[in-house]
């Protein structure tokens, strides 16, 4: 990161946006803005999801992207399908462990990036209140609601999250100039 040329943002959704969350926290001087897709300051998963996935991969993968793609059947939600069947399912179990063990409320008071934080309407994996409760987290941060969209807000609400990284971008650049 410290090669990259400035302004260096970080993008990202779910899992990847804690990722993103951890490194801005630990090594603030390596980022400069987050833009954060359906995630929260935690991702709590349910010990009911955890048994379902155990007993049933293929049921949980369908759960999953049935909650992820809200809009019906698309290309983007078979690709999804086929990815996570290829992954199987100790990757999905290590994910979910991971989405279950992160927890950073009262830890991002020290984030001093600008956030984008983006939430979708109709996520059930990540709801908006999870976006909200990020978003009071952090002391930079604005939070966009993309309305009508599943936990794949990147997919099904293409182009209001393009539209919205664009500006974000756009606007930490200026912020930035001159640095």
């Amino acid at each position: 990161m410290a090669q990259v040329e400035r302004p260096r943002a970080l993008v990202g959704h779910s899992l990847g946006g804690a990722v993103a969350l951890e490194l801005a926290r630990r090594h603030g001087e390596l980022v400069d803005g987050l833009v954060l897709l359906a995630t929260g300051a935690r991702l709590p998963v349910p010990d009911r999801v955890m048994a379902g996935l155990r007993e049933d991969f293929a049921a949980e993968c369908e759960r999953v992207v049935a909650a992820s793609f809200v809009g019906g059947p698309s290309r983007a939600a078979e690709r999804c399908r086929e990815a996570m069947h290829a992954a199987g399912p100790a990757t999905l179990e290590a994910d979910y462990r991971a989405c279950a063990g992160f927890d950073a409320r009262g830890a991002l008071g020290d984030v001093r990036a600008p956030a984008l934080v983006v939430a979708a309407g109709e996520d059930r994996l990540t709801p908006p209140w999870l976006s909200e409760e990020l978003t009071r987290e952090l002391p930079l941060a604005q939070m966009a609601l993309v309305p009508g969209a599943g936990h794949a807000v990147m997919a099904e609400g293409a182009g209001a999250v393009n539209l919205l990284i664009a500006a974000y971008l756009a606007r930490l650049e200026l912020t930035l100039d001159g640095i």
